[in-house]
Parts: C-alpha cells; structure tokens; sequence
C-alpha cells in the first residue's frame, strides 16, 4: 500500500508516492434520513420535470395545511414525507403506475407503510374519481389530501411564474370548486393557508430543505450510518430509473477500495463510498429518452448527457456536510489529459477523489450491458482501461485497480458475484 496522501493535492505525473500534505480531514457527517430525503428530492423535481425546490415545497404547505386541520404530529410526520416523495415514482421503472412507483420509493427509504400508502392514494379525489385505486372520500388518507392540496397551489404558482399574482388568484378561487378533488375540510385549509404571509414566503425560503427536517420531529440521534442508509436507497433508485441494477453499490464499494489501496485515510474511503453510491443521481435529470438511446447520441443529446455532473453535485451540496462530496461527484467525468467536462479540468487542477471515481465508474460500465454494446469481459475491460491510463485515468489509480478488484470482492463477494452472472 502506497503512504498517505493528501486527496486534494494535484497530481504529479511519474509520482508513485505522494507527499502528505496537511489538510482538513474529510468525514461522513452523522445525519437523519429526513435531512436525506429532504435535499435529494430535488432529483424527483428533476425527473418530473419540475425546478428543484418543487417537492420541498409541496411538503411544507402540506405540513401547514395538516396543522391548520389540527392533525396529530404523526399524521403531519407522513404528510412531510409523503409531499417529498409524492410524485418520486416519475423516476423509476416499477408496474403500476408512478404513485406505486412512490410508494416504492419510500419502502427503499425505510418509511412505514402509512407513508407508503398515502404516496399510492396522493392522486385519489373525494369525489372518487381519481386514480389509481377510484377510493372517495374518508377512505383517502388525511395525509394524501393534504398533499394533493398542496401540490395543486404549488403548481398553479409555480407555472404562473409570478407567485405573488398565482396566491391573488389561488385566494380567490371558491372553496366549493375544490371540493369534489379535497373535500370540505381539506379546500378550506388549503384556502385559508394560502393566504398567511409566513406560509407563503417560506415557499421560496433557500432553507426550505433544513427547515423541513427541523419540523419532522425526531428520528433518533443522527449518525453516518443513517447517512449511508439513505444514500443506499438513492443508489437503488437510481439504478431502477437507469436500468442497471445494483450499479450504485458496484461502484461505491469498487471506489472504497481503490481509496484503501491508494493509502487514503479511513474518513475519505467512506466519503468516497458514499460519493459512488450517489455518483448519477444527476441522471435523473436526463430525459429518459436520451439515457435509453441504443445509438449514437446527437450533439445535442450528449450536451443534455453531460449536464448530470453538475445536477449531481447543485442536489449534493445542498445535504449538511456534503460539500466534499459533490465536488467529487461534479468532477468525475473530468479527465487528466483535460479533455473531461463539465470544466475541462487539467491534470495539474483535479484532485484525486474524483480521479478514482472516475476509475470505479468506467470499470463498472464496462462490465454492464449498455442498450448499444454487451457487458465486456473483466480481461477486455481492463484492457481498455489501461489503453486509458494517463489520458482519460490517473495512471496511479490504474494500477491500483487489479488489486482493489480483488479487496473488493472479499469484502463485498455477494454484491460482485451478482456483478458476474
């Protein structure tokens, strides 16, 4: 094993052992699941084709129409993770339609059967002709009303452009009207909330997400493990919206032990796992059309392929203490030779997290099926990755990789196993 290195010091061509360089240490900081879910929602704003926030949004007026109703704190707790999750189920391939498709999100998350349920029913209607289920009135959830109210006026705003002249005409819109979608009760919630102040500026607050999280009461003392847990869940997500199966932890445990063989100390080996389990939640930005494409994409669709990076990492460095991280994420498509993007960064300007990202990743799609090539052997893709080296991979983390391969599997034999049948 090669000494400790500092991860952000720039790399020296023809160095094989690194200086240390003193530098801040970087750890998995201890969170909740909500802190999780309330950031990574975003993706789900992407993959619905709604501007990041929308989701969080939805949640907060849900959670303020909930209180107006006097529902008890565990109806609101499901109401908040309900509204996060209501429309998640746009991202992934699951039978059934998107609000299962939900419902399922939230079971990858940990989340009961309340929440699961409430996703499921979040497009019922009290006049029993919503979908999927055609359930009416007190057979919805509370929480599924709420939700539907609170996604009704965030829409409305959101495609007004103008909130303040959407809450005029959301204000004046009769109670009577909403009733056959919420009820009688849930309509004039939704109505007399809309027209608070407070409420409605807090809609556009850049804290939303933090706030949000403060309000789903408590979820234990928060920890890395809980952390990781969440991030395992986008990485399953991800990989259903994405058609590849058990990716995220390929990649993930594949980026860890390039960092341990690579000397790394043990807080950025866990960082770097979690980096690669939530290393394209930025495809969920990319319409599903272009990511499923079995030819060569057009100058246009890779420009659209390329931004995923970036909504990576504006999603990541949202999460408390994921600023590391998502500058990782963003720059794990930059190459060496400076021919990478987003930046074109140059060999002298990207640090080593990202260059051994990008070694996990490209090793791993070389070994997945694509819609346009079958998987490679593991001899041919390491065949290619060497043709690679010091062009489009760190020559350093080349080298490494016979030998994490091998760590790898002992420690996570199952996971690579299924990566070979």
């Amino acid at each position: 094993m090669q000494d400790a290195i500092d991860p952000r010091a720039p790399y020296i061509p023809g160095a094989t052992a690194p200086a240390l360089y003193p530098g801040r240490e970087v750890r998995v900081r201890p969170g909740r699941r909500i802190d999780m879910i309330a950031c990574l929602a975003d993706g789900f704003d992407l993959a619905e084709q709604q501007a990041p926030g929308h989701s969080a949004r939805v949640a907060s007026l849900a959670n303020d129409i909930a209180e107006t109703l006097g529902l008890d704190p565990e109806v609101r707790r499901v109401v908040l993770h309900a509204g996060l999750l209501h429309d998640s189920g746009v991202s992934v391939r699951v039978a059934g339609g998107h609000t299962a498709g939900g419902g399922w999100v939230a079971a990858r998350f940990g989340l009961d059967i309340e929440v699961q349920e409430a996703i499921r029913a979040s497009h019922e209607r009290w006049d029993g002709s919503g979908r999927p289920l055609g359930i009416d009135g007190t057979d919805i959830p509370w929480a599924s009303l709420c939700v539907q109210a609170a996604h009704w006026v965030c829409e409305t705003a959101e495609q007004a452009g103008n909130p303040l002249r959407a809450r005029a005409e959301i204000a004046r819109t009769a109670v009577e009207s909403l009733v056959p979608a919420l009820g009688p009760e849930v309509a004039a919630a939704a109505r007399e909330v809309v027209r608070n102040d407070e409420t409605w500026l807090a809609l556009w607050d850049d804290s939303l997400a933090g706030r949000l999280a403060i309000a789903a009461g408590h979820e234990g003392k928060p920890s890395r493990r809980k952390v990781i847990a969440a991030a395992e869940a986008m990485g399953i997500v991800v990989d259903s919206a994405v058609r590849e199966e058990g990716r995220a932890a390929r990649v993930s445990s594949l980026a860890r032990s390039l960092g341990a063989q690579m000397g790394l100390p043990a807080g950025h080996v866990d960082a770097l796992g979690l980096a690669g389990l939530l290393l394209d939640v930025g495809q969920l930005g990319v319409p599903r059309h272009i990511a499923d494409k079995p030819s060569i994409l057009t100058v246009d669709e890779m420009e659209q392929m390329r931004r995923h990076p970036g909504l990576g990492a504006r999603i990541l460095e949202r999460i408390p203490g994921m600023s590391e991280v998502a500058s990782w994420v963003e720059s794990h498509h930059e190459r060496p030779d400076g021919r990478g993007y987003p930046e074109m960064l140059t060999g002298e300007s990207l640090p080593l997290p990202p260059r051994i990202l990008a070694v996990a990743d490209a090793y791993c799609a070389l070994r997945a099926e694509r819609p346009y090539r079958p998987a490679f052997a593991a001899d041919e893709a390491m065949r290619l990755m060497e043709a690679g080296r010091g062009a489009q991979f760190d020559g350093s983390v080349v080298d490494a990789l016979s030998g994490a391969l091998v760590a790898a599997a002992e420690v996570d034999a199952e996971a690579w196993a299924a990566s070979e049948a």
